[in-house]
C-alpha cells in the first residue's frame, strides 16, 4: 500500500512538472532595449539649408566662419516602443536658424569668373535667421533587431534611421548696420515684403509663418544599462517652403516699398533687400535680376545628441 502511494505522488510531481514546462513560455531572450514608454531630452547644432550661405555640405562646415558663430535647437522627445526593431518618437524642440553669404568668401576669391556661384553668392551679402518651434511624430528602425537570434540584435549600440512628419513654426530675420552706432542689428523680414510677397501684380505669395516637414535622419545608440540610453542623430527636414531664409525669387526697384511700406518699413526695405553695395560700393542688382531660386524649396537639419531614461516594464513582451 504504501510503495503504492508513493509511486502515486512520483507520477504526480513528474505529470505536473511536465504540463508546467509546456504551459509556461520560453525564457525570454534579454532584450537591452525591453518594450516600453521612455523620455529624453536633446540637443545639439542646427543648420539652415536655403538660397543663402553655401551651396554644399563640405563648404558649409569646412569653413572658419561657420564656426564662430554656430547656431543651436533642443528639446523634449518621448517614445514607445511596442518591438525591439521599432519605436515611435514624438518631438518637442525649439531653436535657431542662421545662414551668411559672407561663408563664400575664400571660394571667392578663387573664383576665375564674377558668373561663378560662390561669388554671386559672396557678392550678394544676404545673411537669414530664424526662431523656429517644431512638433514631430517619427518611426524610428533598427534594423539589426530584424534576426532576433542574430549576435547583432543584442548588442548595447544600435544604427536606426528615423523618419516621419511634423509642422513648424519660425520668423525670418536679416541684419542691418545702424546707421548711428555702426553696429548689426536684426529685423523681422515678413512684414518687409523685400520681394513683394502677397502684394499684386509682383508674382511672390505671402509667406506663411506655419508649415509642414519632413524629417528624415540616422542615428546611433548607445544602451546603458536597463533604464538609460545615450544617442546622436543627423536629422534633415524638408519643407514645404523657399522663405526660411525669405530669399526666394527676383529684385524689386525701391519705389515699390514706397508704394506699399509704412515709411517706416519702406526705409527698413531699401536697406536690407539688396545688400550688394557692402560688397562693392558701385554694385547695384537690377530690378527682375534673381534674387534666389525659388524653384528649389528650403530645408533645415540638426546634428545632436540625446539622454534618454526609460521606463521599467515587468510585462512579457507580445513576441515571445
Amino acid at each position: 500500500m504504501r510503495k503504492k502511494l508513493v509511486r502515486s505522488l512520483l507520477v504526480l510531481v513528474i505529470s505536473a512538472t511536465t504540463i508546467s514546462a509546456y504551459a509556461q513560455p520560453a525564457i525570454p531572450r534579454k532584450y537591452v532595449e525591453h518594450p516600453g514608454f521612455s523620455v529624453g531630452i536633446n540637443f545639439g547644432l542646427s543648420d539652415l539649408w536655403g538660397d543663402v550661405g553655401t551651396q554644399g555640405l563640405v563648404d558649409h562646415y569646412a569653413n572658419e566662419a561657420y564656426w564662430t558663430k554656430p547656431h543651436f535647437m533642443g528639446g523634449v522627445l518621448m517614445r514607445f516602443t511596442p518591438h525591439p526593431v521599432i519605436a515611435i518618437r514624438a518631438n518637442v524642440n525649439y531653436g535657431t536658424l542662421f545662414a551668411d553669404d559672407r561663408w563664400n568668401l575664400n571660394k571667392a576669391k578663387e573664383a576665375t569668373s564674377i558668373e561663378d556661384d560662390a561669388f554671386q553668392r559672396y557678392l550678394r551679402n544676404q545673411d537669414a535667421r530664424a526662431n523656429v518651434w517644431e512638433g514631430t511624430l517619427m518611426l524610428e528602425i533598427m534594423p539589426l533587431r530584424f534576426n532576433p537570434e542574430s549576435k547583432m540584435a543584442q548588442r548595447r549600440m544600435q544604427p536606426y534611421i528615423a523618419f516621419g512628419a511634423g509642422g513648424f513654426h519660425f520668423r525670418p530675420q536679416t541684419s542691418i548696420i545702424n546707421k548711428v552706432t555702426g553696429r548689426r542689428e536684426w529685423v523681422w523680414t515678413k512684414e518687409l515684403r523685400l520681394e513683394g510677397e502677397g502684394i499684386e501684380n509682383s508674382g511672390a505669395v505671402q509667406t506663411n509663418l506655419w508649415q509642414v516637414c519632413v524629417p528624415l535622419g540616422v542615428g546611433l545608440r548607445w544602451d546603458i544599462g536597463n533604464n538609460f540610453g545615450f544617442g546622436v542623430e543627423w536629422l534633415y527636414r524638408m519643407t514645404t517652403t523657399d522663405r526660411l531664409d525669405n530669399v526666394s525669387s527676383a529684385y524689386l526697384t525701391e519705389d515699390y516699398y514706397d508704394r506699399y511700406l509704412s515709411p517706416e518699413d519702406a526705409e527698413i526695405a531699401k536697406q536690407v533687400y539688396d545688400k550688394s553695395w557692402y560688397i562693392e560700393p558701385a554694385y547695384k542688382n537690377a530690378a527682375g535680376s534673381p534674387r534666389g531660386n525659388k524653384d528649389v524649396l528650403d530645408g533645415y537639419s540638426t546634428f545632436s545628441i540625446q539622454l534618454i531614461y526609460k521606463f521599467e516594464s515587468n510585462k512579457i513582451p507580445w513576441w515571445y
